[in-house]
C-alpha cells in the first residue's frame, strides 16, 4: 500500500490548474506554480523552536540570503512524507509579498516563535509588481491557516520536495559560511 496522500493531491506529478490557467490567460511569460514553489531557488528549513536552535544559530541566519531581494515567499509546515517516493509534501500555511527577509522575520517573531511545529519557508524573486499580482492570485485560488485579508481561495496549497530539498534547502552552505566568518571573529 502507498504513504502517499490518497485525496486530491498526491506526491508525484503535483499540477496546479486553477492557478496556471488563470496566469496564462492574463501575463505573457508567467511562472507557473510548480516553478515557484517546487523549484524556487531559495528554500529551507527556519530553527523557530528552542529545541532546534544550536547555540547562535537562529533563523535569522537562514534568512540571510534574501537580505535586499523582494519576490514572493511562502511559509510551510510537513504535511506528509511520502516514503514510496522519498518526497515530502508541505503544506503551505502563508504567502506574502515584499523584503522577504525582513516580512519572514516579522511572521515568525509574531506568530511561529517557539510553535513546536517546524516551520520551512520558500522564496521566488521577482518584481514588487508582479510579487502583489502573484500573490493576489495565490490568495484568490488557495486558502491559508495565517492569511486573514483577501483571503477568498478554497484550496490547500500543496508543494512536494525531494528529500535533499527538504533537508538541506539551499542555504545550509550559506549558513555553514556565516558560521565561521562569526567563529574567525570570536577568536
Amino acid at each position: 500500500m502507498s504513504s502517499c496522500y490518497d485525496d486530491s493531491f498526491l506526491c508525484q506529478n503535483p499540477q496546479y490548474p486553477d492557478f496556471d490557467n488563470i496566469a496564462i490567460k492574463e501575463l505573457r511569460n508567467p511562472p507557473s506554480v510548480h516553478e515557484i514553489i517546487n523549484q524556487s531557488n531559495f528554500c529551507t528549513h527556519l530553527p523557530t523552536n528552542a529545541d532546534d536552535i544550536i547555540g547562535d544559530i537562529t533563523h535569522k541566519m537562514y534568512l540571510k540570503g534574501l537580505n535586499n531581494k523582494t519576490g514572493l515567499y511562502h511559509l510551510w509546515i510537513e504535511f506528509e512524507n511520502c516514503t514510496d517516493h522519498n518526497a515530502h509534501t508541505m503544506l503551505c500555511i502563508y504567502v506574502g509579498k515584499g523584503m522577504a527577509e525582513n516580512r519572514i522575520n516579522i511572521h515568525i517573531k509574531e506568530k511561529l516563535l517557539n510553535n513546536n511545529v517546524s516551520i520551512y519557508a520558500s522564496f521566488y524573486e521577482c518584481s514588487n509588481r508582479i510579487s502583489k499580482y502573484l500573490e493576489q492570485l495565490f490568495l484568490d485560488t488557495y486558502s491559508f491557516i495565517l492569511n486573514k485579508n483577501e483571503n477568498s481561495g478554497d484550496k490547500k496549497l500543496f508543494a512536494v520536495w525531494g528529500e535533499e530539498r527538504y533537508i538541506l534547502g539551499t542555504e545550509i552552505n550559506a549558513v555553514s559560511s556565516l558560521c565561521r566568518i562569526q567563529n574567525f571573529d570570536d577568536l
